[in-house]
């Protein structure tokens, strides 16, 4: 009886939309499962079909001119899809996970909503190689529409390739275990495949096609699946995995650059984190000494103009696991503000409705960021215990509302509060609306963390032990067609607000953006689609004292060879900076990534006009050229080669004097031996600071979890301080290892 009432309630759901199927799959033997890349028969003798008749990009919901067929199957244990792919020629390079060279070639994925409600969608994605990327897709934000993906989330599955005479062959094998989903041994979830692959026959563009019907007049774009798949007494697995590590360090540094490099003692680093399934709603997950450090290297932004202090993306696992419930537009919540704990513990408990995130950290060296008006200040103190708790209700697949609240506690007497609450509701195909409200109570420690003596109003950049309080608002209506998309958006932040763990670099504002866009997808040989955007922004203070005013126009186009180029133009009527207020200036920018070839992709730039150098004593109105030329070199399926430059310059508006000029060079050589094992290269130069560094490291990591880094890190600088040192002598080294071993 349960079972029949689930296969109707999934019947009339799907006829209540009138575009869902619903794919009631059979239960096999998960012993016939082999994944080699091979599609047996035995695979697929009892599975659902699934045809990619849609195509999403360039043409809309027209037939794919490639054939592609996904075959769903299940155990107790496991999801199985096979994907059989008929293809003209297959482009199927050997990547490290979530490496964007696979989005190159050929590939296919799978999409699934378990709760059917668009909270999320998770995202798993092969290539014939075998080479994964994954992650979770959310709601999209309001300058990019319906497109948000993390792909820093993983899910452990297997995945396999083979390139047939006929074009390619995938098989997926999911643990169900992996997959967060309501509890019942009975499921149903939202379903649908898809693939890209470079079609040759019109002009080399990249090709998106799935299952599932698209649309350019949605709201939801994560609402769109419109497949059903219903698995009947499937066998609940509670996790419970060890994950425990091993590393060590040494490092080594010279003060004088005649000197011996003075090496410290080896460092020994060991801990343990744990991950236990209470049921399939409710995980707990507890880490001891963990290492959080972060292996891959963050490419270094230019940041000598710039007034604020710039974030970076979160790596390390134990934070991205459930991540997608702190997606905010105002940044209250940044996990790399957790810098060091010594212990951090996180409860995630998703149910039909409503999900609950939970996370508390021991902080030994915790980062401290100071907004104002026009620019903030940060640091990095003493010890702090950290608690978030956030919590969301589902009403349906449109509508959800949120509450927030974290909080900082600093050795002493000083903390950091923070309460919000948000809601976003697609009332209608087209139109949404999002909201966000916070409040701060915030009392500074008295620290050096921060070396300025600059005054905001009456307060002090110093961190003084003041009490502190503050509000953010935010709110957007957004209309979203195929040929037009539109918002009006609000922010607010008064000069109090603070969100001591999460990103917040300029408060004392209002904000007004008014958004319009015309898009066309004519899909002909030369232009495939082509846009036209106007915005318009008012920034004012508390006080009501214009900051900025601004008017930009957007004209973009993709074109043969996947030529995407955007243009912008800026008009400046009023922009401000401290007391001082520059008028009527103009900059423009121009972005172009293309692959004219299989085996090289190029990314270029270039932004030219007028522009504010910020960082002098008296900031001045200059020239601006920034320049930024990246490219992928595939040498091979398993060598790529990644060299890429940054110029940045401001010169005088009435000499040849430049306020600065210099570059960032970057060289990243990888070597891929197979999809787990890699060989990486990176070496970097800082014109800027005159340092230059190298770092190697060999990576294995045959799935999320368990990994082996061996590397180090020679960082080199032009003169030694008070010498007149030989050019470019290294001053730090560094040798280290890691070990972690995923135990289930």
């Amino acid at each position: 009886m349960k079972k029949f009432l689930l296969i109707f309630f999934s019947l009339y759901f799907s006829a209540s939309l009138a575009q869902e199927t619903v794919l009631v799959l059979n239960k096999i033997d998960q012993n016939i499962f082999n994944i080699d890349g091979v599609i047996s028969e035995d695979e697929i003798n009892k599975a659902k079909t699934l045809e990619i008749i849609y195509e999403a990009e360039p043409g809309l919901n027209s037939m794919p001119s490639q054939e592609t067929t996904g075959y769903i199957t299940y155990s107790d244990k496991f999801l199985y899809v096979g994907i059989k792919a008929k293809r003209d020629r297959v482009i199927a390079p050997l990547t490290t996970r979530d490496n964007s060279a696979l989005f190159r070639g050929d590939f296919a994925g799978i999409t699934i909503d378990s709760y059917g409600d668009a909270r999320n969608n998770i995202l798993l994605i092969s290539n014939p190689s075998g080479s994964q990327t994954d992650g979770i897709r959310l709601p999209g934000t309001s300058f990019g529409g319906g497109l948000n993906i993390n792909l820093n989330i993983n899910f452990d599955f297997q995945s396999s390739g083979s390139i047939t005479d006929e074009g390619y062959e995938i098989e997926f094998l999911i643990p169900l275990s992996e997959l967060p989903f309501p509890n019942g041994k009975d499921q149903s979830w939202k379903f649908e495949i898809y693939t890209g692959y470079i079609d040759d026959e019109n002009e080399g563009v990249e090709v998106r096609a799935a299952s599932s019907r698209s649309s350019r007049d949605a709201s939801c774009q994560l609402c769109l699946i419109d497949h059903i798949i219903v698995m009947n007494d499937i066998e609940i697995e509670k996790k419970l995995d060890f994950l425990p590590y091993v590393s060590s360090n040494i490092s080594g540094k010279r003060d004088k650059y005649y000197d011996r490099i003075n090496y410290e003692t080896p460092e020994l680093n060991y801990g343990i984190g744990v991950n236990i399934e209470l049921n399939k709603n409710l995980s707990l997950e507890a880490t001891l000494n963990p290492d959080f450090s972060q292996v891959e290297s963050d490419a270094t932004k230019i940041d000598i103009n710039s007034p604020t202090a710039i974030n970076y993306p979160e790596k390390r696992p134990f934070f991205n696991r459930g991540i997608d419930a702190m997606d905010y537009e105002i940044d209250v919540f940044y996990s790399r503000s957790i810098n060091n704990p010594s212990f951090a513990s996180k409860i995630i408990n998703q149910g039909r409705k409503s999900r609950l995130y939970v996370l508390s950290a021991f902080d030994e060296e915790t980062p401290y960021l100071v907004p104002t008006q026009f620019e903030s200040f940060s640091g990095v103190g003493g010890k702090s215990f950290s608690n978030v708790i956030r919590y969301q209700n589902f009403l349906d697949s449109k509508t959800r509302i949120g509450l927030l609240a974290s909080n900082r506690y600093y050795e002493g007497d000083a903390y950091g509060n923070l309460y919000g609450m948000d809601a976003l509701v697609n009332f209608s195909d087209v139109w949404k609306f999002e909201f966000e409200l916070f409040l701060n109570n915030n009392k500074e420690p008295f620290a050096d963390w921060i070396d300025s003596d600059k005054k905001y109003g009456d307060r002090s950049v110093q961190l003084d032990g003041e009490t502190i309080n503050g509000n953010a608002v935010y709110a957007t209506v957004r209309r979203d067609t195929e040929t037009w998309r539109s918002f009006i958006e609000y922010s607010q932040l008064s000069d109090g607000f603070r969100s001591d763990l999460g990103f917040i670099t300029t408060n004392n504002q209002k904000k007004y953006t008014l958004w319009h866009s015309y898009n066309k997808y004519p899909n002909k040989d030369f232009i495939k689609r082509y846009r036209i955007s106007l915005r318009q922004d008012f920034e004012y203070s508390y006080s009501h004292d214009i900051s900025r005013s601004n008017f930009q126009t957007f004209l973009g186009f993709l074109t043969i060879l996947n030529t995407d180029v955007l243009y912008n133009y800026e008009y400046n009527f009023v922009k401000s900076h401290l007391e001082f207020q520059f008028r009527d200036f103009i900059n423009h920018w121009l972005r172009v990534d293309t692959q004219p070839f299989d085996f090289l992709n190029i990314n270029i730039f270039y932004k030219w006009g007028k522009d504010i150098a910020y960082r002098l004593e008296t900031p001045m109105l200059g020239m601006v050229n920034d320049i930024r030329l990246s490219s992928e070199i595939s040498i091979n399926d398993n060598f790529r080669i990644r060299p890429n430059i940054n110029y940045s310059s401001i010169k005088k508006l009435d000499s040849d004097e430049y306020y600065f000029k210099g570059y960032i060079g970057r060289l990243d050589i990888r070597y891929q031996f197979t999809n787990s094992l890699d060989l990486r290269l990176i070496s970097e130069y800082n014109d800027f600071s005159e340092q230059f560094f190298f770092q190697p490291l060999i990576s294995w990591r045959p799935n999320p979890d368990t990994i082996f880094y061996l590397g180090g890190n020679q960082n080199y600088i032009d003169q030694f301080i008070d010498y007149n040192s030989p050019h470019y002598r290294v001053n730090k080294t560094q040798l280290f290892l890691k070990f972690q071993y995923l135990l289930k």
